[in-house]
């Protein structure tokens, strides 16, 4: 029997979903008109960014948060309205209040899914789709704000954000422009400038921005692109070392100073790569796929979190939405239900159990089981049984043509009579000695 290369289990990645979504229920904090998460989920007083980005984690899992309203009311409620060229976007604390593409992009994606379906909520995304789209540099890139140079994540994050609230095409499809221009001239992949060395998590990015854009890219871009990544994915090594924090010094207006913000976005690579290669329509049934999901629950803390690497005691939202991405994007490819077995034979080839078909199939498995047991017990009955009954319609036929007369057949019943007899003196002989029989 071939035995399985990997397995994932359905339920345990539902579990471990579950629990990353329960940590969130956990953490969430409502206080002075403020309702959401901050970056380090312990911290009692809310974010903008890190709100929005717990909002998008639970439409990730395709559950609704049951205090959204309250979200999206602080959401709305802190959204940038003046100066007008600055109205639309959304601020971080670090910002005084200058909005930026960071924050902005995360609540528009934040608010885009079907079902938060408020009035107020979808003025407030067309207001945040015409900052981004006024934010887009000459260069059709983004970076935190207008006239800074246009980055890698910072134009992935804003198509993302664009396709997912079905923002302009044209914006789009410039944004297409620069990220295709972007790529590695030596190699089918991105670093966070540029002409910067690629990294796994810019291409993963950039993958995912592009693969879902109809002839963005061609089928053998993208076969190129996903087979650099799988290369580079290491099961069980979530952050990439270059690329585990990006950081960068970000100057920006405050009245008439001149101000810095220092930026520091925590990536992790890894699971960020897994839903980028199945959101490209890579094939899941890959073993390093399946280890890299499987690390992935394994790697899960107690609370529902994950490890941040320059953090590691503090629980943070970055730790949480890349990993619940990765899981719910395997389990939609791998599992009509959420439960069920996946065997993985070899590349491409699959055993998919649901927990019905399981049963149905351990029912076959016993029925099986007995049969065969049986014929091997009997092993010698049948044999003898088969000869002789292949004996006897065999002079039948003969003696029916006519090829053999009357004497002929009868003398030919002789040896399955003898075959007989000798079955059941040898089975009452073995049941004498206590055996089971031929």
């Amino acid at each position: 029997m071939t035995q399985p290369a990997a397995s994932l289990s359905g339920s345990e990645i539902t579990g471990a979903i579950d629990r990353a979504l329960d940590c969130l229920r956990v953490n969430f904090r409502s206080s002075n008109n403020a309702a959401g998460w901050y970056h380090f989920l312990d911290d009692p007083a809310p974010g903008i960014t890190a709100s929005a980005v717990g909002l998008f984690t639970f439409r990730l899992a395709a559950q609704e948060f049951e205090r959204v309203d309250e979200i999206i009311k602080y959401l709305i409620d802190h959204q940038v309205v003046e100066p007008p060229e600055r109205a639309g976007g959304w601020a971080v604390r670090t910002t005084n209040g200058f909005p930026i593409i960071e924050a902005t992009a995360w609540v528009v994606r934040a608010l885009s899914p079907p079902g938060t379906g408020r009035l107020a909520a979808s003025e407030s995304l067309r207001e945040g789709v015409d900052f981004l789209e006024r934010s887009q540099n000459t260069d059709f890139g983004w970076a935190s704000y207008a006239g800074q140079p246009s980055r890698v994540f910072h134009t992935a994050l804003c198509m993302l954000a664009l396709q997912e609230c079905g923002g302009p095409p044209s914006v789009i499809d410039n944004a297409k422009k620069w990220l295709i221009g972007a790529q590695s001239p030596d190699a089918p992949a991105w670093g966070p400038l540029p002409g910067t060395a690629p990294t796994l998590l810019h291409t993963s990015f950039a993958l995912l921005a592009l693969a879902r854009l109809e002839g963005a890219l061609s089928v053998n871009t993208i076969s190129k692109t996903a087979d650099w990544i799988l290369d580079r994915l290491v099961p069980g090594e979530h952050a990439e070392r270059s690329s585990t924090v990006e950081e960068f010094d970000v100057p920006y207006p405050d009245g008439t100073r001149q101000l810095v913000f220092q930026n520091a976005l925590p990536h992790f690579a890894g699971p960020v790569a897994v839903t980028a290669l199945l959101t490209a329509g890579v094939d899941p049934l890959q073993p390093k796929l399946f280890s890299a999901v499987s690390a992935i629950v394994r790697d899960q803390g107690k609370t529902g979190a994950w490890e941040l690497p320059r953090s590691p005691l503090r629980e943070s939202i970055w730790a949480i939405w890349p990993f619940v991405s990765a899981l719910s994007k395997m389990r939609e490819a791998l599992f009509a239900g959420r439960t069920g077995e996946v065997q993985l034979l070899y590349p491409g080839c699959a055993l998919i159990q649901t927990q019905a078909s399981a049963k149905k199939l351990t029912s076959a498995l016993l029925m099986r089981n007995v049969v065969v047991g049986w014929m091997r017990r009997h092993r010698l009955a049948l044999a003898l049984w088969l000869i002789g009954v292949g004996y006897s319609v065999g002079a039948a036929i003969l003696y029916f043509v006519r090829a053999v007369g009357r004497t002929e057949f009868l003398v030919g019943l002789i040896l399955p009579a003898l075959l007989l007899v000798f079955q059941l003196v040898w089975g009452a002989r073995s049941r004498l000695r206590g055996g089971h029989g031929p």
